[in-house]
């Protein structure tokens, strides 16, 4: 078994050039442009910080973060951005992505833990934030006003356990990736029973539409949107080690959940975990950490094109047509469509995901 530290370590080497070699490179910008890119990253043993990057990913600023980071939003209109604390998170930190001065250090609640993620509205009046009740899993959005000072205004229940992301759809519809797991810390509690959703509420937060998926063990966790009506989900498989079921899969409301499709030997490689996942209008991608790779789907005909190792594959977002994909070896992949790309190093061990400043 493959522990974290042993895990960094091979990290830290691949960051000095040491392992992991990145074939197709380009040439590093000599200095790094505005403000384009955010996500979390490890700078040492117990050591996290935030990172804002431009749009090749090469580091502008960074901000000390209390404990490990998951996922970040962004808000271009007070030029503010938020990282949530990894699952069971104790905190969000605002800031300003411009200067990369802190904000706000949010504590959650006493009885709230957050699970990593969180969307501005679209008119950047309120933060809406996954979170969950301690010693129940019971999803909760918060909802918080940007305006005072980030206060929590309400919170929006009833779609079941454990959700991890929401994201906004152009009618201001959320979309929440339902996890369905009861957890004490990230110990899950109820395999056998748990009903993951990929659930939508509307602006008063009641739930509106909810679809699954048969295997109920498909836990739903990570989400993008086309930047149209077209919802892409990444699942991570909590079932028997030896099944490779599909991992992703995209959704429009009134119809069912449509896995995309790949071998059971190219599903295998993603060792039952999507991290990242984002479409252009012809293309899904979805990152796996633990698989060490990335994959890329026609989104006409949802078949696999490409199949792609990195080591540590982490966020990816979409810049215009171009992928953007971060690794945690320092590795930042540029990709406009399948087998076309470049590699940069920066020289930051990204985690997890990314956010895109628009």
């Amino acid at each position: 078994m493959v522990t974290n530290q042993t895990r960094r370590s091979l990290l830290k080497a691949a960051l000095l050039g040491a392992a992991y070699p990145l074939v197709g490179c380009a040439t590093s910008p000599e200095k790094p442009g505005s403000p384009k890119l955010l996500g979390c990253a490890i700078t040492g043993r117990d050591k996290f910080k935030v990172v804002v990057a431009d749009e090749h990913g090469m580091p502008i600023r960074q901000l000390a973060l209390p404990a490990r980071g998951h996922g970040v939003a962004s808000n271009a209109k007070y030029r503010h951005a938020v990282a949530f604390g990894r699952r069971p998170g104790t905190f969000f930190q605002v800031f300003d992505y411009q200067t990369g001065e802190s904000i706000k250090l949010h504590p959650a609640e006493k009885n709230r833990h957050f699970y990593g993620h969180g969307v501005f509205s679209n008119d950047h009046q309120w933060l809406f934030a996954t979170e969950g009740e301690r010693g129940t899993s019971r999803g909760i959005i918060g909802v918080y006003d940007v305006l005072a000072g980030y206060k929590k205004v309400a919170e929006f229940t009833d779609f079941g356990l454990g959700p991890h992301e929401v994201i906004i759809m152009k009618d201001n519809t959320l979309v929440v990736g339902v996890g369905g797991v009861h957890t004490d810390g990230r110990k899950p509690l109820n395999i056998e029973t748990m009903k993951p959703s990929l659930s939508y509420l509307n602006a008063n937060g009641f739930l509106i539409d909810s679809v699954g998926l048969p295997d109920h063990k498909l836990s739903i966790r990570h989400l993008a949107h086309d930047g149209d009506n077209t919802v892409l989900c990444g699942q991570q498989y909590r079932g028997t080690p030896d099944t490779a079921p599909a991992l992703v899969a995209m959704h429009q409301r009134g119809r069912g959940l449509l896995s995309l499709k790949a071998e059971p030997e190219q599903w295998a490689r993603f060792n039952h975990y999507i991290a990242s996942i984002a479409a252009t209008k012809d293309w899904i991608l979805a990152t796996s950490p633990r698989g060490n790779c990335y994959g890329i789907w026609s989104k006409h005909t949802q078949e696999l094109v490409e199949l792609s190792p990195l080591p540590d594959a982490s966020g990816v977002v979409v810049q215009g047509e171009q992928f953007k994909i971060s690794s945690g070896a320092g590795g930042v992949v540029s990709q406009s469509e399948p087998r076309h790309k470049t590699t940069l190093q920066s020289r930051v061990q990204w985690d997890n995901h990314w956010s895109v400043i628009v």
